[in-house]
């Protein structure tokens, strides 16, 4: 039979589609198999990089997957939604054979059904502790940092952030990885390294409203107790402009960069 299309024939019979399904179902057992042991090879190489991180989580590659493969299946009858179930399923098992991941969340969260399954679409079989509240859940990633602290983006966890409480932490992801609504359900918080990937947004923090005439302009902003939270397009920095002139030139507004993360992904219905 060739191996390339196993469907040797235009209407096969009901064996004939299953033996041809079977082998189809072995190469991608034999595939998953090989991308299991390279995931070895990836845990090697990050030992030796000169900056060691605990994290075995690389956001910024993980998106660039997701879009890559997500581009493609325009050509195929493959939903977007499988494929990112899938191929989340397969890193989150890769990201686990580095390194344990808990995730903090805190109580109002878990009792989100809605967040739960979310997270377990995300993360697949991820080991989730619960706190009281978002302080909690941020101070345990300070002291264990290759793990994440979860939060819902409208939820009081911005004051807790502010005031240090994740240690070095920085937001370096978002969900729904699928576009939904301009502003994200959820964001993730650890200390796992973030590049810009071409497609961001810049989380930012402050006790006011941004100047009405600064650019780039918020895509959304939220008033979360007594501070602000605005998202920017493109991977600012506090170094480069336009954020060192705004900086500068509203000090009362005492800005933070709270982090960075891919943004996410449109799919054409």
């Amino acid at each position: 039979m060739n191996t390339e299309n196993p469907i040797l024939t235009s209407t096969p019979s009901l064996g004939e589609a299953r033996k041809a399904l079977d082998e189809i179902d072995d190469r991608i057992l034999g595939l998953l198999a090989k991308r299991v042991d390279i995931t070895g090879q990836v845990k090697r190489a990050k030992q030796s990089e000169i900056q060691v991180y605990a994290s075995p989580l690389r956001p910024t590659r993980e998106a660039a997957i997701m879009r890559r493969l997500l581009a493609r299946s325009r050509e195929t009858d493959v939903s977007p939604e499988l494929i990112l179930r899938i191929w989340r399923a397969i890193i989150s098992d890769s990201s686990l054979r580095q390194a344990p991941i808990t995730l903090h969340v805190s109580k109002h969260l878990n009792a989100n059904i809605a967040h739960r399954l979310r997270l377990r679409d995300y993360f697949g079989a991820i080991n989730v502790e619960e706190y009281r509240d978002e302080a909690q859940a941020l101070m345990q990633i300070d002291s264990v940092p290759g793990d994440i602290c979860v939060v819902e983006t409208e939820q009081p966890w911005v004051e807790a952030f502010a005031a240090g409480h994740g240690g070095k932490a920085q937001v370096m992801a978002a969900l729904p990885v699928l576009k939904e609504d301009e502003l994200p359900k959820l964001l993730l918080i650890g200390q796992a390294p973030v590049e810009a990937s071409g497609d961001d947004e810049t989380l930012v923090i402050s006790e006011g409203k941004l100047p009405r005439d600064f650019t780039p302009q918020p895509i959304w902003q939220s008033k979360i107790g007594n501070l602000r939270l605005s998202c920017l397009p493109g991977y600012l920095t506090e170094h480069e402009g336009p954020m060192v002139g705004l900086m500068r030139s509203n000090a009362s507004l005492k800005l933070k960069i709270a982090g960075h993360y891919s943004s996410a992904i449109q799919v054409d219905a």
